[in-house]
């Protein structure tokens, strides 16, 4: 928005500076941005005890072949955004294509759909980064990431 005349230039802009509240009328406190989670970031920690421990395990024994196979992605496309240095939200959107094509890409490894939906989630956030950045941080290889990101590019079209 311009500051002088009011034009919203873009609509999608979002602050991601301090948020100020004011709970009373003298003193104002400054909070940090609300942080986005992703599913896969939920964990059990040591300090949960060995009940959560023993919950956990009972979940992920019971997860069906969909959603086993979603975590799996998921967990590979954490680890390779912190290798190659991507903002969350670049995740976010990665976790949001899996979902939007995981029967697409159900034949390829967990490994290759992460890279390949990283790859285009970076190019679709601005911040485009060469494939070979993100196959530095993953044993994928780069002919079917390509193929990957190939359908995905296909399907969008349609």
């Amino acid at each position: 928005m311009c500051a002088q005349c009011g034009l919203v230039v873009a609509e999608s802009a979002v602050d991601m500076g301090p948020e100020w509240r004011s709970f009373d009328k003298v003193k104002r406190v400054r909070t940090a941005p609300l942080k986005l989670v992703v599913k896969t970031d939920l964990g059990v920690k040591p300090e949960h005890g060995a009940r959560w421990r023993r919950l956990a395990k009972f979940h992920r024994e019971t997860l069906h072949g969909r959603e086993r196979r979603l975590v799996k992605i998921g967990g590979e496309i954490r680890r390779i955004r912190e290798c190659a240095g991507l903002p969350q939200r670049v995740a976010e959107e990665a976790e949001a294509l899996v979902k939007k094509y995981f029967e697409t890409v159900a034949g390829f490894p967990p490994e290759v759909v992460a890279v390949a939906v990283l790859w285009t989630a970076a190019k679709a956030a601005g911040a485009p980064r060469p494939l070979e950045d993100f196959l530095r941080c993953s044993k994928a290889s780069e002919r079917r990431v390509r193929r990957v990101a190939w359908w995905r590019s296909v399907l969008r079209r349609y």
